[in-house]
């Protein structure tokens, strides 16, 4: 019964040949691939074999594995603490015309008054006055005064 199952998925599943999709054997390079003849030619080329003393040296001056190990338990403690604060955040908004309500209330429930139209000539006379009772400080006892 299982056989029959493997053999009608294979034929299901777009395999021509059923023995080679059902065989554990690797096999040859299939002639009729686009790829053959590199596949071919790759498996008999020879290539040089690396020596042992091509192996780079051990580069000098790494930090130990204790020291990386205690950044990274750091970095995922500060990963940790940023996820806590940004699921404790409040939901973005999404309802602008609730919050356009919201907003227009609170400014509604406030006694607000625009400025006068003579405002600008109110600003300039109190700078005026100000600058009036601004005098510079007498220089230092002992010091003679800048020329």
């Amino acid at each position: 019964m299982s056989a029959a199952l493997l053999s009608a998925g294979a034929l299901l599943s777009g395999c021509s040949d059923v023995t080679q999709a059902l065989s554990l054997d690797p096999g040859g390079v299939r002639p009729d691939s686009p790829l053959a003849r590199q596949a071919v030619a790759a498996s008999r080329a020879s290539y040089p074999t690396p020596r042992l003393a091509d192996i780079p040296a051990t580069p000098k001056g790494l930090a130990p594995a204790s020291a990386i190990k205690s950044s990274v338990i750091r970095m995922i403690g500060e990963r940790r603490t940023l996820n806590d604060v940004i699921f404790a955040l409040p939901p973005a908004q999404t309802d602008t015309d609730r919050f356009l309500a919201s907003t227009r209330d609170r400014l509604a429930a406030r006694p607000l008054t625009p400025p006068p139209e003579d405002q600008p000539a109110l600003t300039a006379a109190f700078a005026d006055q100000a600058r009036a009772l601004i005098q510079t400080p007498p220089p230092p006892a002992g010091t003679p005064p800048r020329p």
